[in-house]
């Protein structure tokens, strides 16, 4: 008889733990975080390289298509066709979009509850904002007839939209490098706009690039962190950084 009235196997065998049963000792449940964090951290920030190197593209041929327009360019080298300056810059733009609301989703992906939805509402910002800025200035246009006005207004807001959406991005992942990014990208458009047509658009297509090429370098060697350090939790509960 057992006298703990411990039940047993038919066979007499004693039931072993499994390792899904045994509790997690906080120094175990820590290293699981800390690689939960680090798969994580490697997801982001590979989107997070595709999305500033699209722009740094994008920046960099719409911009300089611009700058290199027969009616409103000044560039001393090569001279394309109004029109199909435009048109570039308008694809370069569009790109960048679809590649940003993607890399939003994506960012999403893989995560629980809010983080999944913040992701996935961070993405289609992107398309929203943009063409609500093309829409509001295009009409801001049509009640204002200015012809010096568009060449700074045009590209300057839809620069400083980006900004934004960059330090709305660093918001929800708690960055402060993509906030920074986004304080930088704002910066450049009250330069470029106080620097007047058409250096603007030599501005933007060379410092905007080296800024997402800048960036993506120093979170590629470790210098700035797309995230924040874990936290590491102690038994008692503490919280240190």
């Amino acid at each position: 008889m057992d006298t703990n009235e411990r039940r047993t196997p038919a066979d007499g065998s004693i039931p072993q733990a499994s390792d899904d049963d045994r509790a997690l000792a906080p120094s175990e449940m820590l290293a699981l975080m800390r690689d939960q964090q680090r798969t994580t951290r490697t997801r982001l920030d590979r989107a997070l390289y595709i999305l500033l190197g699209t722009w740094a593209v994008a920046w960099f041929v719409g911009f300089q298509a611009l700058w290199s327009a027969e009616d409103g360019g000044a560039s001393p080298i090569v001279r394309i066709p109004t029109a199909t300056a435009f048109i570039i810059f308008g694809v370069a733009m569009i790109v960048g979009v679809i590649v940003s609301v993607v890399s939003g989703v994506s960012m999403g992906r893989g995560m629980r509850g809010r983080s999944n939805t913040a992701g996935t509402l961070y993405g289609f910002s992107w398309s929203i904002s943009m063409m609500g800025a093309w829409f509001f200035a295009a009409s801001l246009l049509r009640q204002v007839p200015d012809p010096a006005l568009a060449p700074l207004l045009m590209p300057g807001i839809f620069v400083v939209t980006i900004g934004v959406l960059y330090m709305a991005g660093a918001a929800m992942s708690r960055s402060g490098a993509q906030f920074a990014l986004g304080v930088a990208v704002i910066v450049l458009a009250v330069v470029a706009t106080a620097l007047g047509a058409p250096t603007h658009y030599l501005v933007y297509g060379t410092a905007g690039p080296l800024i997402f090429i800048a960036f993506i370098v120093l979170l590629r060697t470790g210098v700035i962190s797309s995230e924040p350090p874990l936290r590491e939790t102690t038994p008692r509960g503490e919280v240190h950084a």
